[in-house]
């Protein structure tokens, strides 16, 4: 039996305490005190041809896959192997998160007056293809049931404090999350605390628009999915030729890592939605 790993000392519950280099990025934290001071947008339009005729071949099959679970499969790719953009700062020190969490937003019906839940999945380093898909959509199951969520209850009862109360509650618990670390009901709880919160604007055919950071909880990256339409690209000849393609929007803390890291990464990314073959292998 492999031993119990101890949290170090500056250690957080999810994540361990990385040491600052020793230039002007040290500072980033006290120059730059927060993520949309610190915030970098990267928009991308992404051909999807050869992501469509994947999908239709695999229909039905055990590789089966949707637009929004290619996004999220090629994400975690990159998270593994550009571990840096899976980092977060927090009371002014950076920490590297030991899973990947991802956060969205699920309609319980597609229908216009349907309530929305809150989705949050966390991906170990050692669940393969077949188990984040299945954490997927075992998550996306309980969401759709209707039953009230422990998330749900917590805010249900934060906003039933009046204005003053809820005032002091939210700055008592920053200011913990500040020196100690995130409080232990709110974990496993809070959507906020993720590597990754989702926007999936294209299944109610919009396009992705710009978001921002929360200031709240530990997400340094926002992804907004748009919807798919033709758009005339430059073809392989040279020619300008009508390609189906998808928007990106990403948001990104540029605390966490330099600009030559993320643009490696986000090519990365490019490279897994265009060819999803390539996440049969996690």
């Amino acid at each position: 039996m492999s031993k119990k790993v101890r949290k170090r000392r500056g250690d957080r519950y999810d994540a361990t305490r990385v040491k600052m280099p020793n230039d002007l990025g040290a500072l980033f934290p006290y120059l730059m005190k927060g993520r949309n001071d610190s915030i970098a947008y990267f928009p991308f339009t992404i051909d999807v041809e050869n992501l469509l005729d994947y999908m239709e071949k695999h229909k039905g099959t055990d590789k089966e896959i949707t637009i929004f679970q290619t996004v999220l499969l090629a994400l975690l790719k990159v998270l593994r192997e550009r571990p840096n953009l899976n980092r977060y700062i927090i009371g002014r020190r950076m920490y590297q998160r030991k899973n990947v969490v991802f956060s969205f937003i699920a309609r319980r019906k597609m229908e216009e007056d349907s309530d929305e839940t809150n989705v949050l999945v966390t991906i170990k380093p050692e669940d393969d293809r077949a188990t984040v898909m299945a954490k997927l959509s075992g998550e996306i199951k309980v969401a759709k049931k209707g039953e009230v969520k422990d998330d749900e209850k917590l805010m249900a009862l934060f906003t039933k404090l009046p204005r003053s109360l809820l005032r002091l509650a939210i700055r008592m618990l920053e200011w913990y999350d500040f020196y100690f670390d995130t409080p232990g009901f709110l974990r496993a709880v809070d959507p906020l605390r993720c590597s990754i919160y989702f926007a999936n604007l294209g299944s109610v055919g919009l396009g992705a628009p710009y978001h921002h950071l929360f200031e709240w909880g530990t997400c340094s990256l926002f992804v907004c999915i748009g919807k798919i339409q033709p758009s005339v690209v430059v073809g392989e000849d040279g020619q300008p030729a009508v390609r189906k393609t998808m928007e990106l929007r990403i948001a990104l803390d540029e605390r966490i890592a330099d600009g030559y890291y993320d643009a490696r990464a986000l090519e990365l990314l490019e490279k897994y939605i265009g060819d999803p073959s390539l996440l049969e292998d996690l």
